[in-house]
């Protein structure tokens, strides 16, 4: 029989392989540990794939090893059958592996260049606690229903019309379905932190049973009832791990933005005719050929 572990391993590897190994190791080996027709696996690589797993046990560790080399081994074969079908030259492929090339870039440069933030101060911890009672003194959590309907606009205010005259979600629904409206009901029991801010901002405001219509996909309406809200508060000393973190991105999304406001004026940025943006700096507009 196989230890519990395995599928584990297995789920990681594979959530490994297609992450890109984001989170690289020191290593200072670089044998080769396996060869695909000439195409050699090194140990660094084997390594830096295998702390994308995070800590394992020393079983674990072995097992994993094994497992990752064969999927790299795997995952050589692949490529090479790609390259041999000439997928490589295809044009969206092409972009894909220049686009993530480029990704890996700024992952690398955003970590070493913002990974020192200074911690966040009890001030600011409070200040934060204080600015979202939504989240924290005020938290709670929603019962929601959601319709998806499949709707052309110009229908949208015989929709609205008939919401507002039901006497309850289950008639609104059953009119839908009378009408031949395409659409998906489900229901979602959510706390605050998992809401997007501007539908949280809109719920936080709702008595339960009110029902409120939002914009869905292209071609969609989304329809939401709060049928019911539990509060469920968090003190400043429960919240304060996660309010640090969230400070924390905050200030490194902030140097960010002033990096790349600094890359965007020492650089000269060329655009074809019509697709410059309406307000940019150092921006240079090409007549289109």
């Amino acid at each position: 029989m196989k230890p519990k572990h395995a599928s584990f391993i297995a789920l990681a590897i594979l959530a490994v392989l297609a992450s890109g190994c984001e989170k690289p190791a020191i290593v200072v080996k670089s044998e080769a540990v396996a060869t695909v027709d000439g195409d050699k696996i090194g140990e660094a690589e084997l390594n830096l794939a295998l702390s994308g797993l995070g800590a394992l046990g020393e079983a674990q560790t072995a097992e994993a090893k094994i497992r990752l080399l064969q999927a790299l081994v795997d995952q050589r074969l692949l490529a090479q059958a790609a390259k041999k079908a000439g997928l490589d030259k295809a044009p969206e492929v092409a972009i894909a592996m220049e686009q993530a090339s480029r990704q890996v870039l700024v992952e690398a440069y955003a970590e070493r260049s913002f990974k020192d933030v200074e911690k966040p101060s009890e001030t600011e911890v409070a200040e934060y606690y204080n600015q979202h009672p939504e989240l924290f003194s005020q938290r709670r959590i929603y019962r929601i229903q959601e319709l998806d309907l499949k709707l052309e606009p110009s229908r949208l205010p015989e929709v609205e019309a008939k919401l507002k005259s039901s006497h309850s979600m289950g008639d609104f629904v059953n009119w839908v379905k009378e009408q031949g409206i395409e659409g998906k009901t489900a229901v979602a029991v959510k706390p605050a932190e998992q809401i997007p801010a501007p539908l949280l901002d809109s719920l936080s405001q709702m008595k339960d049973g009110e029902v409120t219509i939002l914009p869905g996909r292209p071609g969609h309406v989304l329809i939401q009832q709060l049928q019911e809200s539990q509060l469920q508060s968090v003190s400043l000393e429960q919240a304060k791990n996660a309010i640090e973190q969230a400070l924390t991105v905050r200030k490194r999304k902030g140097m960010m933005e002033a990096d790349l406001k600094k890359l965007r004026e020492a650089a000269k940025i060329e655009y074809a005719s019509g697709y410059a943006p309406a307000v940019e700096a150092n921006v240079v507009e090409k007549p289109a050929n």
